[in-house]
């Protein structure tokens, strides 16, 4: 259980939280290998969201993903190239939905570089990042002593 005063200081930063899902670059299910390639391969990010046309969340995909498929399939880079990228995806990944809780979020995060946003309707919200939770624990450290004080017992 996180400390309420610290929980309190931390959300006081929760809108900084959420990149919002207009704000990221996502791929289409339907996109093929050689369209994610190409945008994974000119990114600085090694994952990224797929969701379907309707914005439903599928799961995240990386080069690492597309390149162990076509290994385990045996598949010529021809028959990849036009291949939609759903078959690639990674679906088991960790998500919270937009009444996350603190708690929640720290946990998952442990094992991911950022967590997806999904409503109940399974439609993609935005992504929560280690990075943005990591600045926030950043300010807590050198800021919270400015409006909080802490005594010895």
């Amino acid at each position: 259980m996180i400390a309420k005063e610290f929980e309190l200081f931390l959300l006081e930063q929760e809108e900084t939280f959420l990149t919002p899902a207009e704000n990221l670059a996502v791929l289409i299910d339907t996109h093929n290998a050689d369209h994610a390639i190409l945008l994974l391969s000119q990114m600085t990010y090694t994952r990224v969201p797929v969701v379907t046309a309707e914005k439903k969340f599928v799961g995240t995909i990386g080069l690492r993903d597309i390149f162990a498929y076509q290994m385990e399939q045996g598949l010529s880079q021809e028959v990849m190239a036009d291949m939609d990228i759903v078959h690639m995806t990674k679906k088991d990944v960790a998500v919270v939905n937009p009444d996350y809780t603190l708690t929640d979020v720290l946990h998952k995060l442990v094992d991911e570089p950022f967590l997806p946003v999904v409503d109940k309707d399974g439609i993609f919200q935005g992504i929560i990042t280690r990075k943005s939770i990591l600045k926030a624990v950043n300010a807590l450290l050198h800021d919270f002593s400015k409006e909080y004080e802490i005594r010895s017992k």
